[in-house]
């Protein structure tokens, strides 16, 4: 008996040994990238205007670096609130593994990185500290831009008015703390410039920039993207209305954008997907800015963002969305709350 308690003893102290050896490694080691370029991005009037374009309407930066008023229909932004952070929807209401409010991302706080620093921290998820982004921000997607358009968004965040605003750290569950520590890896070399005049090709760009599959690409338990299901639709999220009470919210669920002529837009010409947009867009798009009330459905699609995409983008994108594998998958959009 002495020798079986001594030799379960020796296998516990191992087996914390081990925990805390890998512990330590992912915390010390982790996550390991090339050190950021010494560059300098120049801020030429093109750049400032291609990068505002962008981060405002095709990546959305500001939309997830702002604050959104989630008790209208579609988030419409908070005026003042313009990439200065904070927005407090991303935590485990949402179904989050802890708190991730977004950073300020003007001047305030992008004085402390360099610009190659905010280039490898778009493209692989490092931060200048050295520690690993969570991909909630998609910088996976972003690894996909251009070397011209990503200086561009840099270039534009670099123009923005300073807001005084200090936002908290991330605080993430265990084991997740440790897990995003290994996501971060070297990007590939800068994709060329996209050639416009190959719609396709240029739609599968914007796709990509705009993270579209981010949402609307069913996952599995571990969040990892279902084989053949690309675009297919059936992430499901609150949805928003005027109580924000998010754990009593109705469920929203992705649609399928895939060209399934019965469950996804198959059946959509262009036309109709443009008017999609276009609904939302100057003046249209402030009267469709209306409250939720509650139990009614919201949208996190970021519309009052894509709609002022130019007709030619939102063009190449339908090009684009014809070309892929028609997926038959029946989403049910929306559920009511429970206790209505």
């Amino acid at each position: 008996m002495k020798k079986l308690l001594k030799f379960l003893g020796y296998t516990l102290v191992a087996l914390v040994c081990l925990v805390l050896g890998a512990v330590t490694y992912l915390n010390v080691f982790l996550p390991k990238v090339k050190a950021a370029e010494d560059i300098k991005i120049e801020a030429t009037v093109a750049r400032v205007a291609r990068g505002k374009y962008l981060a405002n309407n095709v990546s959305d930066c500001i939309g997830c670096h702002s604050i959104r008023d989630w008790g209208t229909y579609g988030g419409p932004i908070v005026a003042g609130s313009e990439y200065a952070g904070g927005e407090p929807i991303f935590d485990k209401g949402i179904g989050l593994p802890g708190s991730v409010p977004p950073k300020n991302l003007t001047p305030y706080n992008l004085k402390n990185y360099t610009d190659g620093q905010l280039v490898r921290a778009l493209r692989t998820g490092v931060r200048a500290n050295g520690e690993p982004l969570f991909p909630l921000m998609p910088y996976q997607r972003f690894a996909g831009y251009s070397k011209e358009d990503l200086y561009s968004i840099i270039a534009y965040l670099r123009s923005l008015p300073e807001v005084k605003k200090d936002i908290p750290e991330h605080k993430l569950d265990f084991p997740v703390n440790l897990i995003v520590r290994t996501i971060p890896k070297d990007a590939p070399e800068f994709p060329a410039d996209p050639d416009r005049k190959d719609t396709v090709a240029y739609g599968k760009y914007l796709v990509n920039a705009a993270a579209c599959m981010e949402c609307h690409s069913p996952v599995d338990d571990h969040h990892e993207p279902i084989a053949d299901m690309y675009l297919a639709g059936g992430q499901e999220y609150p949805s928003p209305d005027e109580t924000m009470d998010i754990a009593k919210a109705g469920r929203l669920r992705i649609p399928n954008i895939t060209p399934d002529p019965e469950t996804g837009i198959g059946n959509w010409d262009k036309k109709t997907f443009l008017a999609r947009f276009q609904a939302y867009r100057g003046k249209n798009g402030e009267k469709a800015r209306v409250k939720v009330k509650r139990g009614e459905p919201n949208t996190i699609m970021p519309i009052y963002a894509f709609a002022d995409m130019t007709d030619e983008d939102i063009s190449a994108i339908y090009d684009y969305l014809r070309t892929i594998k028609p997926v038959k998958h029946k989403v049910e959009r929306y559920t009511p709350p429970a206790n209505l």
